[in-house]
């Protein structure tokens, strides 16, 4: 028996690394322990029939002549039985990335390399050998690597894990599908227990690293325990996350950290467990979590390395002015040195810094002679000489500032620039960015808008939302009304998409207000959303607020206003995140936590935090559709944000199928394209689709398509505006892009063979309509062409040849053949089906379509015609 086995619970890098080694070994079989992490269950679902293994049930006491193990080279972390079978192994082979590890290792030909994720040691053996994978094969291994590297990000990335991941991309690795499977929705369980997480989690402080520890306890197992972690680990944004759960009698730790300073892999290495130094596990037959945090934490202590501090990479001395110096002064200095920053001071006290950016704005306004305290800011941000590095980054980030002052025991005693930060972690990973607010919160964040709810809205809808509030009160849950309705109401244009947020339990309201109005409910137990349908045909749609954010459960009101706050800070942009309360006390309470109301009357679009765009990349897409829709504009450090998200790649982290529809609302906008040339601005359109360009010509096409789509769609039945403008995007596209495209966007092989025709006929027909031809030489050439087709056609027309276009499009609609069809020539002439039968009817219809035969003369022009062919084949005399 030959067999393939990895760690218990395998992840994708288990999984694709026993797949890849039975490329390698392919009379080896793959044997899983334990049940696959939920991500991979829900791929296997997929590809079960692709990819067959066998489990430990399936064992026999058959000798084990040859046995490669992956992805773990401790004996501890093989399932039991195959821990047993390692004992009568003849050959063993190990393949593996961790390091190597204290407790019980297995014996054998040890193939343990620092690299990101094993898969890739094995993808280069693939690639040495020459041996053939299909694209599936290639999704799974990248997603392998993708997912134990952090998307390239952590550390541990090498070059290697790059060059895999370029060879596997080249075997049409599916970067869509990999992100869907590196991120998943949780199960309702796998909510409730994020949620006890969320409430019971805390920090510490080891040695100057934060350390933040959560604890929950279920009486059964509850599955995709890593990715709950991961999952607090995003919403929470921290750098180093402990969690620990407790099922039944036994507590399981999972632990993650972008810090470069500790070693997770070591802490569970020496409890029993194993991993990485950022990513690691374990798990104790202990029923105590207090008593499991106390012995992580000191575990923990041994396994910190503050690495570098402030010390080891400031400049010293420092240069420094003094704040009586004149602007003029400070500028020679500056311009002599080359410094573009210098710390100011004033009785041997650090009271601002100054930089040339300043001075040469100071010194345009002809103020040399002023001192320089008068422009040097003194709002100072300083560390000590034992800050980590890791802090003095995170300082400069939130406060967007290119220098830091060093200070010990008050006094100046060096500075820190990017420069140096660059320097110093040139080697690090990205690391995760904290999130800032972009918005300035509001004076006044409660507002009473009572009396425009009623002015505003039919009574009707007016007092729907009243009984909704009743309904509230009588569950004693906060309700509110959220979104596109409290936007749109402020601006005077209400609309009526009635979506409802509930604290607490938003399913047992629309189940009480189902009851209530005898009406029709549609529960998303999974998303803890429901969709109610009156009787009159009005939807509510009902949301439950993000309970896991309570910041103060003891206190109600608190309690209400942190839970609906943190709700609305999840959304979009700031002119979406405003609530207005239907309880009774409260009706009509506008909340306005962000400063929207204040956005909406100035005309901007601004982004409620500075990842807001790394978390759901289409909203750059949004952004432009709101901005343009509304006459806004997108407000300064949101465009910032925007265009890095884009040029950092996120947008292609993001589904087609998303993106398509995201696209497809824009499309739908009055000023659609208006909206395109923004998203040029932002480089979206050369993101979404590779090798489109919006130049000059291409804005000319697409304002003609424009101009010509309002006739079309109320001439055509059914027409997509989509497929109209991939028409213009992907004129020049060579088959392979053009396929790479569609499979992305899910384009329809039609479109793609008519896209194929047109390109080589569109000059031509183009100027055949321009130049007003015969309306049966135009059908000749278009017979069968798609409504979207002859957008695309309109699209390199002036508006002189669209009216024509229309004029034959109108008239191939309106002409038939009244009297003539292939059996009345048939019978009449005596004919039998053949080829003349079907060129007789098509030349009779294009006579007709140029005006030149009536619906009385039809059949005397097919007996004219016949007279005609017959003629020409009586032989000459």
């Amino acid at each position: 028996m030959r067999l393939i086995v990895g760690h218990r619970n395998p992840d994708f890098d288990c999984f694709a690394s026993a797949i890849a080694a039975q490329k390698i070994y392919p009379d080896h079989t793959v044997l899983i322990s334990g049940a696959p992490q939920q991500n991979l269950s829900q791929f296997l679902g997929i590809y079960e029939e692709k990819y067959s293994y066998i489990t430990e049930s399936d064992l026999t006491e058959e000798d084990i002549e040859s046995l490669i193990v992956v992805d773990t080279a401790s004996l501890d972390r093989l399932g039991q039985k195959v821990q047993k079978i390692v004992e009568r192994a003849q050959k063993i082979v190990i393949y593996d990335h961790h390091p190597e590890i204290k407790e019980q290792t297995i014996r054998g030909e040890k193939r343990i390399e620092s690299v990101g994720a094993t898969v890739t040691i094995l993808i280069e053996e693939i690639f040495r050998k020459r041996i053939d994978i299909d694209s599936i094969d290639a999704t799974l291994f990248a997603t392998a690597i993708y997912e134990d590297t952090g998307s390239l990000l952590y550390t541990s990335t090498t070059l290697r894990d790059l060059e895999a991941v370029k060879f596997l991309l080249q075997k049409g690795a599916n970067l869509a599908e990999v992100a869907e499977y590196i991120k998943y929705d949780l199960s309702f369980e796998q909510r409730q227990l994020l949620e006890q997480l969320l409430s019971n989690i805390e920090s510490h402080q080891i040695d100057g690293l934060t350390v933040h520890v959560a604890l929950a306890e279920t009486e059964k197992f509850i599955g995709g325990l890593g990715a709950i972690v991961s999952k607090l680990w995003d919403l929470e944004n921290v750098e180093t996350l402990i969690c620990i759960v407790r099922t039944g009698k036994k507590t399981h730790t999972v632990m993650r950290t972008s810090s470069n300073e500790v070693d997770l892999g070591g802490v569970a290495s020496e409890l029993g467990g194993g991993g990485h130094r950022k990513a690691a596990s374990f798990t104790v037959n202990e029923s105590n979590t207090a008593s499991v945090k106390k012995i992580v934490l000191e575990t923990l202590k041994r396994y910190v390395n503050r690495g570098v501090l402030a010390k080891d990479i400031m400049s010293s001395p420092v240069r420094v002015v003094y704040s009586e110096m004149t602007i003029g002064e400070v500028n020679k200095i500056m311009e002599r040195t080359g410094h573009n920053g210098l710390p100011v001071i004033e009785g041997n006290r650090l009271v601002g810094i100054v930089t040339k950016k300043a001075v040469d704005k100071a010194m345009n306004h002809g103020m040399q002679n002023h001192p320089v305290k008068a422009i040097m800011s003194s709002k100072l941000i300083v560390v000590d000489a034992s800050t980590p590095l890791s802090k003095v980054r995170q300082l400069m980030v939130e406060n967007d500032i290119g220098r830091i002052p060093v200070l010990e025991n008050g006094i100046l005693v060096g500075i820190i620039t990017r420069t140096d930060v660059m320097r110093s972690s040139f080697a690090d990973a990205v690391r995760k960015a904290p999130r800032k607010a972009v918005y300035e919160e509001p004076k006044e964040q409660f507002v009473n808008v009572r009396d425009l709810l009623i002015s505003s809205l039919p009574k009707k809808v007016c007092d729907l939302l009243r009984q909704l509030g009743r309904f509230g009160d009588e569950l004693n849950l906060p309700v509110y009304i959220v979104g596109g309705f409290v936007r749109d109401l402020l601006m005077g244009n209400p609309n009526l998409d009635l979506d409802i947020v509930v604290e607490r339990d938003g399913l047992l309201f629309a189940e009480h207000v189902a009851r209530k109005f005898s009406a029709t409910l549609v529960k998303h137990e999974k998303f803890l959303t429901a969709s109610l349908f009156l009787k009159d045909g009005t939807r509510i749609d009902v949301a439950t607020a993000r309970t896991e954010y309570y910041e103060a459960p003891t206190e109600l009101p608190q309690v209400e206003v942190s839970t609906i706050k943190k709700d609305l800070y999840r959304r979009d942009f700031t002119i979406n995140a405003m609530a207005i309360k239907l309880n009774q006390k409260d009706f009509g309470l506008l909340l306005d936590f962000f400063g929207a109301k204040r956005d909406l009357e100035n005309g901007v679009v601004r982004c409620l935090h500075t990842l807001s765009f790394v978390e759901d990349p289409t909203r750059i897409l949004r952004a432009v559709r709101f901005e343009t829709r509304f006459d806004f504009h997108i407000e300064e450090r949101t465009s910032q944000l925007m265009l890095e998200a884009v040029r950092q790649g996120y947008l292609e982290k993001v589904s087609g199928q998303r993106l398509r529809q995201e696209f497809e609302k824009i499309l739908e906008e009055r000023k659609w394209l208006a909206a395109l040339k923004r998203l040029s601005d932002f480089e979206v359109i050369k993101r979404m689709f590779p090798g489109v360009f919006y130049t000059v010509t291409m804005e000319q096409k697409l304002r003609s398509l424009a101009e010509f789509l309002p006739w079309a769609e109320g001439f055509f039945d059914k027409l997509d505006r989509f497929y109209t403008v991939m028409f213009v995007f992907l004129e020049y596209h060579g088959d392979t892009a053009v396929e790479q495209i569609k499979e992305r966007y899910g384009l329809s092989n039609r479109f793609v063979e008519e896209l194929k025709l047109l390109k080589k006929m569109i000059v031509p027909l183009s100027k055949v309509i321009s130049n007003k031809l015969n309306f049966s030489d135009i059908y000749k050439m278009v017979k069968g062409i798609l409504p979207e087709g002859f957008c695309y056609i309109a699209a390199y027309l002036d508006p002189e040849s669209q009216e024509y276009l229309k004029q034959f499009l109108n008239t191939q609609k309106s002409t038939k053949l009244k009297y003539v069809d292939g059996r009345t020539i048939m019978q009449r002439f005596g004919l039998k089906p053949s080829k003349l039968v079907g060129e007789l009817l098509e030349e009779l219809y294009c006579a007709k379509l140029d005006g030149l035969v009536s619906d009385e003369q039809e059949m005397e022009f097919v007996e004219r015609r016949l007279r005609d062919l017959s003629a020409s084949k009586v032989p000459a005399q």
